[in-house]
């Protein structure tokens, strides 16, 4: 298969996950979900005084946040495991008939040079034919919002397949406030044998610096 980002093939033997890998790998349905929310306050409020899409700026950040987890960089491709330099999104995108497509929003060093261009991809999309639009590889985070509602849980659908690649899949909900504060559902599907829960606690902790970074910017 052909990527963006540069890959490492990990060796499978003396893996310090070489156990929990053997263990979970061949399940039919090997990804477990977390279902949590987030303080989104800072980045929201900058996004607010900025012009910028609250939307966009979430994904954005939950970009960064997987790739300073190192478990959220890894894949299994033929068996080995391997892990990326980098990742871009695939995330679903309600088109002016009402059905979804998945698109490709390939990553921007900046927030706003980042929403900027996904706002123009989404919107080339919007009256498009087609399921898939863009570059679809392992090297992606999977993603979708559900803005309609609020919720405690999301389960995705998934194919019974033993040979899953295990890209991790993100499903965000409709933002509620209290008062100043703004908070955002969220849930995270990991492939058990790439990642634990305690990993999932690490990437909600780089989320939860990158968002407070925001506090701080006029």
């Amino acid at each position: 298969m052909t990527t963006k980002y540069p890959k490492t093939i990990i060796p499978l033997e003396g893996w310090e996950r070489e156990e929990q890998f053997r263990f979970f790998q061949p399940f039919t349905q090997p990804f477990f979900n977390v279902h949590t929310e987030i303080d989104i306050s800072p980045l929201y409020h900058y996004c607010k005084r900025e012009g910028l899409s609250v939307f966009l700026a979430y994904l954005f950040v939950t970009r960064q946040a997987a790739c300073a987890t190192p478990n959220f960089l890894l894949r299994i491709e033929e068996g080995q495991i391997v892990q990326y330099a980098g990742l871009d999104l695939s995330t679903t995108v309600l088109k002016n008939d009402q059905t979804i497509a998945f698109v490709h929003l390939p990553h921007q060093d900046s927030l706003l040079d980042f929403c900027n261009q996904a706002r123009d991809i989404i919107a080339e999309v919007q009256d498009k034919k087609g399921l898939f639009h863009g570059y679809q590889g392992n090297d992606n985070l999977h993603l979708t919002t559900l803005p309609w509602f609020t919720f405690k849980g999301m389960e995705h659908a998934f194919s019974a397949n033993p040979a899953d690649a295990g890209i991790p899949k993100f499903a965000f909900g409709k933002l509620v406030q209290h008062e100043d504060q703004i908070t955002l559902p969220l849930s995270i599907a990991v492939h058990h044998a790439l990642a634990d829960g305690y990993h999932i606690h690490l990437l909600l902790e780089h989320m939860n610096a990158y968002i407070s970074a925001f506090e701080f910017l006029d």
